[in-house]
């Protein structure tokens, strides 16, 4: 999982941040995956709602 999500390196610093601390603490692959998948999601989310208030 490590190399596909290295392949995809334009989301938000702190999904970065939060997959090195997975890292450390030697989290499961599965375990990476859906910590990013919920990250990713939340920062769409994010995003979207910056562009519909205009900001």
């Amino acid at each position: 999982m490590k190399k596909g999500l290295e392949e995809k390196r334009t989301e938000h610093p702190m999904i970065r941040k939060c997959l090195q601390h997975l890292e450390i603490i030697n989290a499961s692959d599965k375990e990476k995956q859906i910590v990013y998948m919920y990250m990713k999601a939340m920062d769409e989310e994010i995003v979207a709602l910056k562009e519909k208030s205009g900001n």
